[in-house]
């Protein structure tokens, strides 16, 4: 089973990657689903988590894909959680005022 590691610890997860997430302001995104508290996700996947995903022997950074998404409950014990990429505009803003 696919992994992800944050902080450290690694927990069982489903991840589905969109490279234009129209939702999401079409930036590229992971959602990540685990059965997990949504008060510890809401602490980890945070804005400049460093977190990857792990198969079998193999672990990816996928700490390029920091900004913090919206936490789904979907109320029987799992939820889902979107990291994504910066868009362009946000990096041209980061690089004129040093933030997102």
């Amino acid at each position: 089973m696919t992994k992800i590691k944050i902080n450290d610890t690694e927990y069982e997860a489903v991840i589905n990657g969109q490279v234009d997430d129209y939702l999401w302001g079409g930036r590229e995104s992971k959602a990540i689903t685990l059965e997990m508290p949504y008060s510890v996700a809401n602490e980890l996947f945070v804005d400049d988590a460093e977190w990857s995903i792990l198969d079998g022997e193999t672990e990816y950074d996928n700490s390029e894909f920091y900004v913090a998404g919206d936490i789904t409950d979907h109320r029987d014990g799992t939820l889902t959680v979107k990291m994504g990429k910066p868009t362009d505009l946000e990096l041209a803003y980061e690089e004129l005022y040093g933030g997102v």
